[in-house]
């Protein structure tokens, strides 16, 4: 509030409106008295001589019994009840606190309305009202009304109700990459340009229907211009199941092959809604019979803290390790002091479903696969394949899958479960196929431990398969026994080590092959210091080797060094740090020893805003020894789009996902935008993703699907007063979608002036409404001076004022013709009312605690 009432009270005398004559009596000599019970209403028509007007409808923060749930598009209202909330969103955040007789009760009373107001709520027995101190709605749900509350402890992101760009209905990309290489000179090697290739990518959205394809050439293959994989996809994001038609790879669980195939697929895609957690998180149910602060602690670490009222809670969303026992810790302080706590133990893996959780897929379709770059289909042989995995519990996952085609039949399962001492798995597999039968079976284990200091990992695998044992797309196996395991371990802050060992057998064979390995990394201040020391006895390569590496930061970049006895070879190179912004420049080097070799590789890379381009130098010696021989190499690549989205086009970097066009309205096409500043708030001249230019629109070409992405815009050189520049846009792209964003409007010209009276003189705090030709009311107000600023208005048309104080006040101004920006009326805006002086005038009086 802006005054305290228990502290203070108001009296109104004599406070003059004008700016120069503050002393001057204001012809009412009649004051008004106001209690420090004052309400602001009240308040407000005492300091402006008019009723407050209506809130208008913005965001707020709900919290609900103590837990901010996030926030809904509601208009406050100082008088009890009246405050005004979006229905749905409301609806989303309050349900999952109610018994499930009330919210069929809440549902069923306001289900034809849009908005519900605080009233509404009272009258289901719901406490609620709107913070006006700290700008927030507080919901009370009394405990014979609560359900058992869910309480994540690290929340996950909600997109549900964010405020984002409408994507475009249809949409295009096609994508032009070019990479050549010209030999200077060779020992083997004709001169001139060689290994040419161009390949043109093609992605079409329609209506969510998305259509791939594409074409390349090679002056390598006999083929010359061959077609890419063409593909077909559609999203069912509530669902998250893709349905694929055309070339693709089939999804595979357990022990299955992954052959490609021209046929038809569908299966679960978590990624389809990233924010949602579709992995096993163990929760925990308690109880509080008065209010408290709790908090938690995992594996001693203190996470966070909630002030809880009374009620049943579920604790979510713990941020556990992975294939560990965590040890989780419920400190509840009560208000009087009581302290009480709750132990138990959390299991967590990542191989695991949450609950009730499925996953899924089933494909079917002719194999194929790739030959000197050209697809080929064998239609004799159709395939298919398919599994089902189901979170049981949260700490136990099975499933079974099957692939066949016309010579195999493959039958497989696999089971994980999470105990204290870590994760354990089981993969199995039985084939029939027409050269014999054969099973496979791998055992797995996981552990990790909680000492977050020490950071100790431990992970094995066994493996058994048979020697007929095969799976779909792929060849008999070459191990009867593969077993491998690593450890690594944190020494100190700085030091870490791993240690890794594998033993092998061949079908052909009844020895064992092995091989054993020590790392260690150790971080210093001039850099990272890696050793390794290896062993292995197998056949064409038995004894011992190790390696050293340094990396250091250096400059804007990193320089390694690396040498390996086992090769050997000695390696040396610096990578200069590079981003994404227009006019990025990146450079790099590198210097390979090999015992019959020589090679030195130096290159750069630039990001334009409508391409990339790269340019390396290799230069090779060799003994005559070597195969390759000498050589000197010039290496091109190139890259570029066109993006189509409902009607706009323009040019873009490469596309490989979504992307966004910001095009300009007409009115303010002199001036250039900039989208997506990557520097620091405390960069005067920041870089950008893209910008506009005489070629075209700026572009945007790196959303992610599914990925929220906030962008601002800029208009670095349009003056103040234009509709350029200022915005923050959101954007929630599905699957290689796009989108058009109009930027600027025909309103570019911001008016200053001074409001005065039927004298001349100033006018001081006057607040009211400014009306454009539209019909659009804009908030406006005078300062001490008298002064205002509007914008948003255009040339030409005439702005009336209608001014809540002084109240019943009007006035009138017409835009004058001129250059677009910030523009000063040459003369004053007189007010048009009955009176000659302001209706109010205000004295403040500040009590002290003695109420005198």
């Amino acid at each position: 509030m802006l005054f305290a009432a228990s502290a203070t009270a108001f009296k109104l005398t004599g406070f003059a409106a004008h700016a120069d004559t503050p002393g001057q009596d204001s012809g009412n000599p009649e004051s008004r008295e106001l209690s420090k019970d004052a309400s602001p209403d009240e308040i407000f028509g005492a300091l402006f001589g008019a009723k407050a007007q209506s809130t208008v409808s913005l965001p707020y923060p709900v919290v609900i019994s103590g837990l901010n749930k996030g926030d809904v598009v509601m208009a406050p209202s100082t008088v009890p009840g009246e405050t005004r909330i979006d229905r749905r969103p409301l609806i989303d955040l309050l349900l999952p606190f109610l018994i499930d007789e009330k919210q069929l009760e809440f549902l069923e009373a306001f289900s034809t309305r849009d908005e519900i107001t605080t009233a509404d709520l009272h009258s289901l027995g719901l406490v609620a009202e709107f913070n006006h101190a700290n700008l927030y709605l507080e919901i009370e749900v009394p405990i014979e009304m609560r359900a058992v509350v869910l309480v994540p402890v690290q929340p996950r992101f909600k997109v549900n109700n964010l405020d984002t760009v409408e994507q475009a209905s249809t949409s295009a990309v096609v994508n032009i990459a070019a990479g050549s290489q010209y030999v200077h000179a060779s020992q083997y090697a004709p001169t001139g340009f060689a290994a040419t290739q161009v390949n043109m990518g093609i992605a079409v959205n329609a209506l969510g229907l998305v259509l791939e394809t594409g074409a390349r050439y090679s002056d390598t293959s006999e083929t010359g211009l061959v077609r890419n994989d063409t593909r077909l996809t559609k999203d069912f994001v509530n669902k998250r199941i893709r349905l694929e038609a055309g070339d693709l790879s089939v999804p595979t669980s357990g022990l299955q092959g992954n052959p490609d195939i021209l046929g038809i697929a569908g299966f679960r895609s978590f990624g389809l809604q990233p924010y949602k957690e579709y992995r096993t998180n163990p929760s925990q149910q308690f109880e509080l019979q008065r209010s408290a602060r709790v908090l938690v602690y995992i594996n001693g670490q203190y996470i966070r803290d909630f002030r809880l009222q009374p009620g049943r809670y579920n604790l979510t969303d713990l941020p556990l390790q992975s294939a560990a026992g965590n040890d989780v810790v419920l400190e509840i302080e009560y208000d009087s002091g009581d302290v009480d706590r709750v132990v138990f133990s959390a299991f967590y893996d990542f191989s695991l479903l949450k609950k009730g959780t499925t996953d899924f897929a089933f494909s079917i379709g002719p194999t194929s696969e790739l030959n000197e770059g050209e697809r080929e289909y064998d239609m004799d042989n159709p395939a298919a394949s398919g599994f089902y995995r189901k979170g049981w519990t949260d700490r136990f996952t099975s499933g079974l899958n099957f692939q066949a085609d016309t010579h195999l039949v493959n039958l497989g399962a696999e089971a994980f479960y999470s105990t204290g001492i870590g994760t354990f798995g089981l993969l199995t597999s039985y084939s029939d196929h027409d050269d014999g039968k054969g099973s496979a079976l791998t055992g797995l284990y996981r552990w990790n431990d909680t000492d977050m200091a020490h950071q100790t990992r431990f992970d094995l695998q066994v493996r058994y398969q048979e020697e007929d044992f095969m799976a779909l797309g792929g060849s008999r196996t070459l191990y009867r026994y593969d077993i491998s395991a690593r450890a690594s371990r944190t020494l100190t802050p700085t030091t870490r080590i791993q240690m890794g060992t594998r033993f092998s057998q061949r079908h052909d064979t009844s020895e064992f092959e092995q091989s054993h390995s020590l790392n260690m990394t150790w971080a210093t201040r001039y850099g990272t210091f890696g050793t390794a020391v290896r062993y292995e006895d197998a056949p064409g390569r038995t004894g011992w080797s190790g390696g050293l590496s340094f990396n250091v930061r250096l400059g804007d970049g990193f320089a390694q060094v690396y040498h390996d006895t086992r090769t050997p070879s000695t390696r040396a190179g610096y990578t200069s740090r590079q981003d994404r912004s227009v006019g990025s420049f990146g450079w790099d080097t590198t210097y390979t020893h090999q015992s019959n070799s020589d090679e030195l590789r130096a290159g750069g890379s630039y990001v334009g805003n409508r391409f990339e381009a790269r340019i390396e130098q290799v230069l090779g010696a060799a003994t005559p020894q070597d195969d390759f021989g000498s050589e000197n190499t010039t290496e091109l690549a190139f890259g570029s789009a066109i993006v189509f989205a409902d009607g706009a086009v323009a040019m873009s970097r490469p596309v490989y996902d979504s992307f966004a066009i910001f095009s300009k309205n007409d009115a303010v096409k002199g001036f250039d935008i900039a989208v997506d500043p990557l520097g620091s708030v405390f960069d005067t001249r920041p870089a950008y993703a893209a910008h506009s230019s005489a070629i075209g629109p700026a572009v945007v070409p790196d959303l992610n699907s599914y990925y929220l992405r906030t962008i601002e815009v800029d208009a670095p050189d349009a003056p103040a007063g234009t509709s350029l520049g200022g915005q923050a846009l959101t954007f929630l792209p599905s699957y290689r979608a796009g989108y058009v964003v109009k930027i600027g409007d025909d309103r570019n010209v911001a008016v200053m002036s001074v409001l005065v009276d039927e004298l001349g003189e100033p006018i001081s705090f006057a607040a009211g409404y400014a009306i454009t030709s539209d019909g659009t009311r804009h908030q406006m107000f005078t300062n001490r001076g008298g002064r205002f600023y509007i914008d948003g208005l255009q040339h030409g048309e005439t702005v009336t004022l209608e001014f809540d104080s002084p109240e019943g006040a009007t006035a009138s101004f017409s835009v004058p013709e001129g250059e677009i920006g910030v523009i000063r009326l040459p003369k004053p805006v007189q007010i048009k009312t009955r009176k000659t002086t302001a209706p109010y005038d205000v004295t403040v009086h500040v009590m002290n605690k003695e109420g005198a």
